[in-house]
């Protein structure tokens, strides 16, 4: 085959082939030789390469990695007054003097003013470290407790925890930073963040905030251990209905056996008989068209004792929802409420007729309706029902009581309502809803909640008329 018709073929002319035999020679650089010049370059890559790898990170970006620890810990750093980290982080401080400040929530803030020293050689791969430690206090650690506690109620909208998420241990951390101080308040707060214990996770985080608080936030002796068991097992003697909730919140193993009990068969058959009272025309006023009935303390009857009707006052309560029209007049008052009104529900939906106001709004209908009160009742003031004045009422017999809308109270929403507490801790511990209560008694689906915020066309609220 010729070269010509074998460059035609794409093959490439034998003679052309590089034989095994052909080197490659560099030439002579100014005179240099190629194996001396080589090495010259390789030499000087080498060292631009270590000069940055080792000691251009310490020129350009001297200083130190802080170790801060802190007691209790979860303390926020700030360097100069910006927010770099938390203990137990790593952070990296320019070198110089600088401000270093621990911050907790609820504590007393702790600072020092700190030379940090800085490396030039290796700093990027072995950079200089510096320990910063600080102890901060407090003088109220009940309402170092009550943060972590208001985080443990808000957790419990969020349901059981799954192996994809996990909710904080919010209130044993707290029962943790509030320190070894036995304050009744932390207990008592305690009680109160108990009743938005509703997952099996927030049972957990309870009992051993719970053991936290008794032991101080040292390890348990069996002695403290018997009296965190004997406190456990008072607290669900005195609520009847802890049986039903323990029922359902124990794996089912456990609450199988809880079921078959006599504490839980006694606590499933409470019923509070409706009694229908005879009210006098004397008993009834009536504001800006609002019709109210008067509920006398201690005036309905029962099958059992009504359990909170020692706490509860006479009072006057609407016989009806606040209907639209009255609402209504109150917005051309106060146009800003205006807002509200705008609903993506279609306006003609069953049951849905009459004011839906948020929370706020209804307190502020409240606070104007008390502007409205006749001069001999200056003493007096309408504000929403609590829960249990709403129950009260509902059961003692007061016409169109059962509704199919729901009504606001005044009352942050619990999931476990049974669990009594006193009010400055239900304040502390607060709750990210409040209450709706509504739909025929003895029906498990009687309340529900919203945040304050929000409306709905099927949320509507009738007022109460009490002392101030």
């Amino acid at each position: 085959m010729s070269e010509k018709s074998a460059a035609r073929r794409g093959n490439p002319p034998q003679n052309t082939l590089l034989q095994p035999d052909d080197k490659v020679k560099l030439k002579p650089v100014l005179g240099i030789r190629p194996g001396v010049y080589l090495s010259i370059l390789y030499s000087i890559a080498l060292l631009v390469i270590l000069f940055f790898l080792l000691i251009f990170p310490g020129i350009h970006k001297p200083g130190s990695l802080i170790i801060l620890k802190t007691e209790p810990a979860g303390a926020a750093l700030r360097v100069d007054g910006v927010y770099m980290g938390t203990s137990g982080d790593k952070i990296f401080v320019p070198k110089g003097t600088h401000t270093l400040e621990a911050v907790i929530p609820g504590f007393e803030n702790e600072s020092a003013v700190i030379e940090i020293p800085g490396r030039v050689f290796g700093s990027l791969l072995f950079p200089r470290r510096f320990e910063a430690a600080f102890t901060l206090k407090t003088a109220d650690p009940a309402a170092v407790f009550s943060q972590a506690a208001a985080d443990y109620a808000g957790w419990s909208f969020a349901g059981e925890p799954t192996a994809v998420w996990q909710i904080p241990l919010s209130l044993s951390e707290g029962a943790y930073r509030a320190g070894p101080e036995n304050d009744p308040m932390t207990r008592e707060i305690l009680r109160s963040a108990s009743r938005f214990t509703v997952t099996r996770a927030a049972l957990r985080d309870l009992i051993r905030a719970k053991m936290m608080i008794d032991n101080s936030g040292l390890s348990p002796s069996p002695a403290t251990l018997a009296g965190s068991v004997s406190d456990i097992l008072s607290f669900l003697s005195e609520n009847k209905s802890g049986a039903l909730w323990l029922a359902d919140l124990l794996p089912p193993e456990s609450g199988a056996i809880v079921k078959k009990s006599g504490w839980y068969e006694s606590s499933n058959n409470v019923t509070y008989a409706q009694k229908t009272q005879d009210i006098p025309n004397a008993r009834r006023i009536t504001v800006e068209r609002l019709n109210f009935i008067y509920i006398e303390s201690g005036h309905a009857g029962f099958a059992e004792p009504y359990p909170y009707s020692a706490d509860i006052k006479s009072f006057y309560i609407c016989e009806n929802p606040v209907p639209e029209a009255v609402y209504q007049e109150f917005l051309k008052e106060n146009p800003s409420w205006n807002d509200e009104q705008r609903s993506i529900f279609p306006p003609d939906l069953p049951g849905t007729k009459g004011a839906s106001p948020s929370w706020f709004a209804a307190q502020a209908f409240c606070q104007w309706l008390t502007k409205r009160l006749p001069s001999s009742m200056v003493n007096m003031e309408v504000r929403l029902p609590d829960e249990d004045e709403w129950e009260y009422a509902a059961i003692s017999g007061v016409p169109d009581m059962r509704i199919t809308n729901w009504e606001w109270c005044a009352d942050p929403f619990v999931p476990l309502p049974f669990i009594k507490t006193g009010s400055k801790a239900k304040m502390a511990v607060g709750s990210p809803e409040y209450t709706l209560r509504g739909r025929p008694l003895n029906n498990p689906e009687t309340r529900t909640s919203l945040p304050p915020g929000e409306t709905s066309p099927f949320v509507t609220f009738r007022p109460v008329i009490t002392e101030k």
